[in-house]
């Protein structure tokens, strides 16, 4: 991997193709390999064709998977009142309408 800037401790190293490649259980960098990365929308580093960050990776993967937050509203919380609401009522809140 290579070191990140010293006077960035913070960035992560980033890895190259045949290291990103190997830890995918690709063979290599083929073509399987290069459609799978454009598939998940996986870029490299601007200006390096060969780059790629560990974060946006992750990233891209977890998006795949379903597991990002983006888009993500967390539930509402009980209301106080404890009125009858009418089946209308009750379907237009669970399809969101």
């Amino acid at each position: 991997m290579f070191d990140t800037l010293p006077s960035y401790p913070w960035l992560p190293p980033l890895m190259t193709g045949s290291e990103l490649a190997e830890a995918m259980r690709y063979s290599g960098v083929t073509s399987a390999f290069r459609g799978w990365l454009k598939s998940l929308d996986i870029k490299p580093v601007p200006g390096r064709s060969d780059l790629y960050d560990p974060h946006h990776v992750r990233h891209r993967l977890n998006e795949a998977q379903g597991l990002s937050l983006r888009g993500f509203t967390p539930p509402e919380a009980p209301t106080e009142n404890n009125e009858p609401r009418s089946l209308t009522e009750m379907r237009r809140q669970r399809r969101g309408k």
